[in-house]
This record gives structure tokens, sequence and C-alpha cells, in this order.
């Protein structure tokens, strides 16, 4: 079996779909990715990839298509995950990607395309070729509509739906149609954690992660947070800290910094986690049943901090205010942490990427 899987050329699009990818891979099957970016650099040692996209600008993407669109834009800034705002800003990027995915994808023949949401020009290099899709969800909103609406604006054609859906979604936070994938955490290869964030600690431990879409710029949550940290009784682990903190030599004694590292290895070892509300590390704490803080942003990120809160697994609280008080509460309050983990149960419980992979092989073999 020939499996297609494409990624915009993010890593946090990409690595959702790793682990059916390398499933799929480990049992004899063909699999190509085809992505770009930072995305197709960090996996192509491990599975063969089509480089069909540039780096994506997203500022200038978000500028681009959705600077004729004010009442879009103001929804997109809220960040409650509003479909028809980010299909204009993934437009501008799907568009240049449908040619040269058209090539990979004669060249290499697939049975199949699997697909993120995002990243719907896949099912019209698909519907041309006459290949099934399969829309594998990525994050906490519904991939359903967002192919819909970026199809809307892609192509003036219908396109085939997909053959199924995939949701990694815990019900107990969001319900999205599709069939129930666990999530699987997947390792950046070379990342290397260091030996005490795989150990045990003797004091409360607080993971602090970064998007990968920021530079090295100063970050607002780090400042609030290093602010914080002399009132909050916990060592603070700060991974890929920005330049300023990097280079700040009188940080307070409970801060320690780190470069990439596999959160799957080092939060089962801590307390609680500060993120940026960013799909792939809200997936990360909720896998490791880890209280979490989110911090709502422009795009899905308010949406995945205010699902955490109200689902009482953690707290949504903007960069720029976090405060001792909310990194005590954090790493205090036994009902997150109850719920956290019944969250990572729930998800423990989902139908494991191998099941996934027997489905496919079964209806790609007998279609």
């Amino acid at each position: 079996m020939r499996v297609l899987f494409v990624a915009m050329p993010l890593i946090g699009h990409l690595f959702p779909m790793m682990p059916l990818a390398e499933t799929l891979r480990e049992r004899g099957h063909e699999v190509m990715l085809a992505t770009g970016g930072d995305a197709a650099t960090v996996v192509r040692a491990r599975v063969p990839v089509a480089d069909v996209a540039p780096p994506i600008d997203y500022l200038r993407a978000a500028v681009r298509g959705l600077g004729r669109h004010p009442v879009l834009a103001v929804r997109s800034g809220k960040g409650m995950a509003d479909a028809r705002g980010g299909a204009h800003v993934f437009a501008v990027t799907n568009r240049p990607m449908i040619e040269p995915l058209l090539r990979a994808a004669i060249e290499f023949r697939p049975q199949v395309i699997v697909h993120e949401p995002f990243a719907s020009a896949a099912a019209i290099v698909a519907d041309r070729l006459g290949v099934p899709t399969i829309l594998h969800n990525i994050a906490l909103d519904n991939g359903t509509v967002i192919r819909r609406e970026l199809l809307a604006l892609l192509t003036g054609t219908a396109v085939a739906p997909p053959a199924s859906t995939l949701s990694i979604a815990p019900p107990s936070i969001v319900r999205v149609d599709g069939r129930p994938l666990r999530y699987t955490p997947y390792r950046t290869p070379g990342t290397d954690t260091p030996a005490f964030l795989r150990e045990p600690s003797t004091r409360p431990r607080i993971l602090v992660t970064r998007s990968t879409m920021l530079g090295d710029g100063p970050d607002t949550m780090l400042r609030a947070i290093v602010r914080a940290a002399p009132y909050v009784d916990a060592d603070i682990v700060i991974v890929r800290p920005d330049r300023k903190t990097s280079r700040d030599t009188a940080l307070p004694a409970n801060i320690h910094t780190t470069g990439w590292i596999a959160l799957h290895e080092a939060l089962p070892h801590c307390t609680a986690m500060v993120n940026h509300a960013g799909a792939g590390s809200v997936y990360a704490a909720l896998h490791a049943g880890v209280p979490q803080l989110a911090t709502p942003a422009p795009g899905d990120r308010a949406w995945n901090a205010v699902s955490v809160q109200r689902r009482g697994a953690g707290l949504s609280v903007p960069a720029r205010s976090i405060t001792a008080a909310h990194l005590n509460t954090l790493i205090s309050d036994p009902d997150s942490r109850a719920n956290a983990r019944a969250v990572a149960a729930e998800i423990a419980a989902m139908p494991s990427v191998n099941d996934i992979a027997d489905e496919l092989t079964h209806s790609v073999g007998t279609s």
C-alpha cells in the first residue's frame, strides 16, 4: 500500500500525523510525506519527503488573507478557532502547494492520501487523481469545517468528501466528528532530553514551553514567569528560552533553561506545565495528565486554552497577566490534577495508532 501524508510546513501540523505514518512504514507499506520548511527538515531522515511548500511567514499570510476581511480578522484575533478566518489565512499558503503536490503525487502514485485540515490542497490533488482521502484532525477544532471553508476558497468545483475522518480530540473536552484516534506523542529526531528532566524531582516542577513559530525576540509569557518565579515554591524549567532570557545572568535561582526536549519524557516528572496554547503542547500535557496554564492568543489558541479551563484541567491566563498566584494554584489545586489525570485516562482508552493502521490497511486493501 502506498500512502501519501500531506501537512503544512509547520512542525505542529505534521507531528500529530507522524505516529500513523511511521507505523505504516514499519509494517512495510510505502509512505511519503509532502510538506516543507522545518517540518520537512526534521523528519527527512526517517521518512521520504517531497518538499512541496516554502516555509510559512504566518504574519504575512495573515495580512494577505485577512487584509480585505476586517470582520474575519477580528474573529481570528480572538483566537477562538474561527474556521472562515483560518481558511483565508491558509488559502494563501495552500495555493502555491497545489501544483508541486500534484507532481509529487503523480510520481509517487498513492493509493490513499492522508491530510490535515489546513493542508486541504491535498483534497484537490486527490480528486484530480481519483484517489481517496483521509482527513486527520490535529487539534481541538473541527477539521471538517476548516476543510470545507478552505476548499470553498481554493476551488470552484465540488471535491469528493474524505473516505473517513480521524479525530484525536478527547470527547470530554470537545466533540469532533470522526473515528477516535489516541493522541500519540512524537519525538523530534535528534532531541536529547536532559537526564534531570527524565527523573522525579524533590520539589514541584513546572515546565514552560513556547511556540515553535516564534523567533528569539522578547517573549511576554517568559517575562511574566521570570517576574513571578521568586514567589513560587517550585523549580521552573523553560524550554527553548528567548534570547533575552537565555542571556540573563540574574535569573531567579529556581529558574532553569534547556533546549529542545521530548515533552513526553519530561512531563511525567513535572507537577504542571505552562504553554502558549498551541495544540501540540496542550495535547502533551493532557496525555501526561498534568495540569496546565495555557495563554490565549490569535488563531486557535484562545479556543484551546478556554477548552482546557472549561474541563477543569488547568487555567487560561493571558501571557502578560501570569502571576505567582496563578502558578501556585496550578501546582497545588487537587481538582485540576484529578481532572487532568481523568483526561489522560480518556485518551489512553481511545483506539491506538495500531488499531487505525489495521483499519486503513484493510479498507484500502479491499477497495
